[in-house]
């Protein structure tokens, strides 16, 4: 019986844990960018992974300009 009882709390949270949260609003809605706009989404993200994959090449290059 407090096994059932538990079982339909759990049951109950969760549904309302779902409705309340307002967990499907399409693909994309959780992304804290814009996808719906393809061409700004491309520049976004060249932009993203070239300063993250170009900073250690211009890290090094101001070191060794920075010492002769």
């Amino acid at each position: 019986m407090i096994a059932s009882k538990g079982l339909q709390l759990m049951r109950n949270f969760s549904t309302t844990a779902v409705r309340n949260s307002h967990a499907y609003g399409g693909p994309g809605s959780n992304l804290p960018f814009d996808v719906n706009s393809k061409y700004k989404f491309t520049a976004l993200l060249a932009v993203f992974f070239s300063t993250g994959f170009g900073l250690p090449f211009l890290m090094v290059r101001f070191v060794r300009h920075r010492s002769l």
